[in-house]
């Protein structure tokens, strides 16, 4: 949702583009960040580019640079453009603001970087619409076991981490 003074703006499922759905849907599932999990089997990039490949009918490598988990400089442009494409919606934030406003009364939504790290998951703001592309991948009877094996993947570094004490007040 795009909130820019008293207008706001509603988006749907199908204002979006494939790698923004697929992008959107992936982030949604609330898999640990590959970094945080120190596995890059669960990157956001790696994810999604087998998640779209699947839903075009593609081979499942076809956006990947050799077997993974690094993708082709040319999907990396198209993923990086979808993730703005969401930004400038304000669907979600693509990168983090910027240090000297994180205490600042005056929050204004900063511009995306020009190289997104999808290593960290950025902030979504319209969670409904997230949980629709989500939905949307889980229909789909190849991604549904591709992506719920690294959900469960994730879910063991989660309870891994929330036993070590992550994210508990203490």
């Amino acid at each position: 949702m795009l909130v820019d003074g008293d207008m706001t703006q509603t988006y749907s499922i199908a204002d979006l583009s494939p790698v923004e759905k697929t992008y959107l849907g992936v982030l949604a599932t609330g898999i640990v960040p590959a970094r945080l999990a120190k596995d890059s089997s669960l990157r956001m990039d790696y994810l999604t580019a087998i998640c779209l490949a699947i839903i075009e009918g593609l081979p499942h490598d076809t956006y990947l640079d050799g077997e993974g988990p690094e993708i082709t400089p040319s999907f990396r442009e198209q993923l990086t453009r979808g993730a703005v494409g969401l930004d400038e919606k304000g669907i979600l934030a693509a990168g983090p603001p910027p240090p000297d406003m994180l205490m600042s009364a005056d929050m204004a939504r900063p511009k995306p970087p020009p190289v997104i790290d999808f290593d960290q998951h950025p902030r979504i703001f319209d969670r409904y619409l997230g949980a629709q592309c989500m939905e949307e991948l889980f229909r789909n009877p190849e991604v549904y076991p591709f992506l719920m094996g690294k959900y469960q993947d994730s879910a063991e570094v989660w309870g891994r981490l929330h036993h070590e004490g992550y994210g508990r007040w203490r």
